[in-house]
């Protein structure tokens, strides 16, 4: 029975490494249930330091040359392993980042929006293909679904159009009162619902509406029941100037010039939500993250909708899910979203298959998030020596030696030009020694030993 047990593990590791493609196989060390969850978390941190230690250093260089400053958390097969606070949350009264810094998630916040839709589908509220007229009857727009609005396919008029020309209240105007102007002036839509993808705060400004009306909630009330809450996200909320009821715990975003910082103001757009106004720390925003993952408060079968494409009635695709940019790194499916709003610049994105995760939120107008990611994302996406290092320490610590040097060359039979790390081994192996797990230790300390003198080294 042993052996058949060693035997289904070797053919399951290996499988991961068939077709085996350095930019992919990470095996970032996966979590292991004979260890605790700190003891999974140090060992990944001892296998990913020379990338944790290139990513500290690019966030230095971020910081010191380019002026960044905000938050930046990456998470390592689903551990977080950088967590830092760069620069200041308040540049004119040099008032530093932390880590409980809140930010304005800017258009991130549509994956909420998307997520409180879903929830009510899973209710038997709605369904995504009702017409938006069901449940706002008072818009023109007879052929427009949810599903349109989700895929932004729905072809609705800019609402910033009517509130920036015609709003006139002393307040500014909330959900209801843009669609109150929408009503009044009848713009024309753009294109036949489902035609096009054209990007539409509209669009999520109206399902948080349909959110507000089936619920009898605000959409800030509805995401702090059923969401925020139950996930301990804490520091997160919805914010708008048009609800005096909500406490602002955000900071400003600022405009930078050589000169330096100026502070920008609430405008009468901050009003409505739904398209923007979820406020949220990076470790908040990590927990929302474990959760997707997990599949809760929302079923995986219904997030896979969520991360999949729509095609338009041409049969062009768009890469756009529920509330989710959807795109490929190193053939891994990647989910995120980017934001932008006075200020306020924030990425989020997601690493499907590696469990990876970068998340920069920053509060002032200098470019340099979508370059800072992108760097991040080759530091983590480098990974074919220390994946397969990974791989041999998870067998040893799991099986033992033995099946661990039987996966060792049956990987470097199609692999040969492959190589373990033997340190790192070793930095393992000490690691289990202190905390207690002598017997796994002695087993690693075995591998080295065998893999020292094999290698020659």
């Amino acid at each position: 029975m042993k052996q058949l047990t060693r035997l289904i593990l070797i053919i399951l590791l290996i499988a991961g490494f068939s077709g085996y493609d350095s930019r992919i196989a990470s095996a970032n060390f996966s979590k292991s249930e004979i260890l605790t969850e700190q003891e999974n978390l140090d060992l990944c941190k001892i296998f990913s330091a020379d990338k944790i230690n290139r990513i500290d250093s690019l966030i230095s260089v971020y910081s010191t040359r380019f002026r960044f400053n905000g938050n930046i958390l990456v998470a390592i097969n689903g551990y977080n392993v950088v967590q830092r606070s760069v620069g200041y949350a308040d540049p004119i009264n040099r008032i530093e980042a932390k880590p409980e810094t809140i930010y304005q998630l800017a258009s991130i916040s549509k994956q909420f929006t998307a997520a409180a839709i879903m929830l009510l589908e899973l209710d038997g509220k709605l369904s995504f293909d009702d017409h938006l007229i069901k449940f706002i009857p008072e818009l023109p727009y007879e052929k427009v679904t949810l599903r349109h609005l989700l895929h932004h396919t729905g072809g609705l008029p800019n609402y910033m159009y009517l509130t920036d020309r015609y709003w006139e209240g002393s307040t500014p105007p909330d959900n209801e009162d843009v669609i109150e102007l929408m009503a009044r002036y009848k713009l024309s839509a753009f294109f036949q619902p489902g035609s096009r993808y054209d990007y539409s705060n509209t669009g999520y400004v109206m399902l948080a509406t349909v959110v507000e009306r089936i619920s009898g909630m605000s959409l800030n009330e509805f995401l702090q029941r059923r969401v925020f809450k139950p996930l301990g996200m804490n520091s997160t909320y919805v914010y708008s100037t048009a609800d005096t009821s909500i406490k602002r715990r955000h900071i400003d975003g600022f405009r930078a010039s050589r000169s330096g910082f100026t502070r920008i103001s609430d405008t009468k757009n901050n009003g409505p939500v739904g398209d923007k106004g979820v406020c949220s720390t990076s470790g908040d925003m990590f927990k929302w993250d474990r959760a997707l993952h997990m599949g809760s408060p929302i079923n995986k079968e219904m997030l896979e909708e969520a991360f999949s494409p729509v095609k338009t009635t041409n049969g062009r695709e768009v890469p756009y899910g529920y509330g989710f940019r959807i795109k490929e790194f190193n053939s891994e499916k990647v989910i995120y979203h980017n934001g932008l709003w006075e200020g306020s610049r924030t990425n989020f994105h997601r690493y499907l298959d590696s469990q990876n995760t970068i998340i920069v939120l920053n509060n002032t107008s200098i470019r340099t998030n979508h370059e800072l990611v992108r760097q991040i994302e080759s530091v983590i996406g480098d990974c074919k020596e220390s994946g397969f290092t990974e791989m041999i320490a998870k067998a040893a610590i799991e099986e033992g030696v033995e099946p661990a040097l039987e996966l060792y060359y049956e990987v470097l039979d199609s692999n040969p030009d492959l190589e373990v790390d033997f340190d790192k081994i070793a930095a393992v192996a000490d690691y289990l020694q202190k905390a207690g797990k002598t017997e796994k230790a002695s087993e690693l300390e075995k591998l080295y030993a065998i893999g020292r003198e094999v290698s020659g080294i």
